[in-house]
């Protein structure tokens, strides 16, 4: 297993960023079955202008940060304090993330596993340091208050053809 580490990334005001060090966890059927575990570092930015979602860039083989996905932040949240099992079962049918927290023997350990019509990628990271994440971001906005900072403007944008 790797060494869990998260670090702030400067950012601008009303926006918090960190890396969370975790790893890719992939299947090796040959020449011998086994599970290989690559090192990953996650940039996860939140912002309060966009109060519902929390980004993750994930890097590209080059280290540039190449793919990124929008989870909700009440999806990561609600994560966290699911096991694994019951996160799955929820989600297993309605949604192209499923997050699902592993109690280990060292740390807990939170499982995303984020499935595209390209593949599926299932990524491990430090659980304590995504639940300091999320608690950073409800001190700018507190969980529940979102929709007070959605504006009519907002709302043309998202429905603008």
């Amino acid at each position: 297993m790797t060494n869990a580490q998260a670090s702030p990334v400067p950012s601008e005001p009303h926006t918090i960023s960190t890396r969370v060090t975790g790893c890719v966890y992939s299947v090796d059927e040959a020449p011998q079955l086994g599970v290989r575990q690559t090192p990953i570092a996650v940039n996860l930015t939140y912002r309060r202008t966009n109060p519902f979602e929390i980004t993750a860039d994930f890097p590209n083989s080059a280290g540039d940060f190449a793919v990124t996905w929008c989870i909700g932040r009440e999806t990561l949240s609600a994560g966290l304090t699911a096991t694994a099992e019951m996160s799955y079962e929820a989600d297993r049918l309605v949604s192209d993330i499923q997050i699902g927290t592993h109690a280990l023997r060292w740390h807990d350990w939170t499982l995303l596993t984020l499935s595209s019509p390209s593949g599926t990628a299932e990524i491990g990271l430090p659980t304590y340091e995504l639940i300091q994440f999320v608690a950073r971001t409800e001190d700018i906005v507190p969980a529940g208050t979102e929709a007070e900072l959605i504006t009519d403007a907002h709302l043309a944008e998202l429905f603008e053809v």
